[in-house]
């Protein structure tokens, strides 16, 4: 349960870093549609980045 909340909380504190960084007004829909466009892709990079990290550490040698 605790990993599950600190997920939640991680993409909140996310989501808002997000709307400010960008000074998105959430009221108008062309904003909501970047912020979406932004969110999407950032998620999407975290999975690249895990992805790659996760392929290069199957590749190296670990036999001391």
């Amino acid at each position: 349960m605790k990993i599950f909340f600190i997920l939640i909380v991680f993409l909140l504190i996310n989501a808002f870093f997000i709307i400010s960084e960008n000074n998105l007004k959430l009221k108008n829909e062309n904003n909501i549609k970047i912020f979406k466009d932004l969110y999407f892709s950032w998620i999407t990079n975290i999975k690249n980045n895990i992805t790659t990290v996760t392929g290069n550490l199957i590749k190296l040698n670990w036999i001391p």
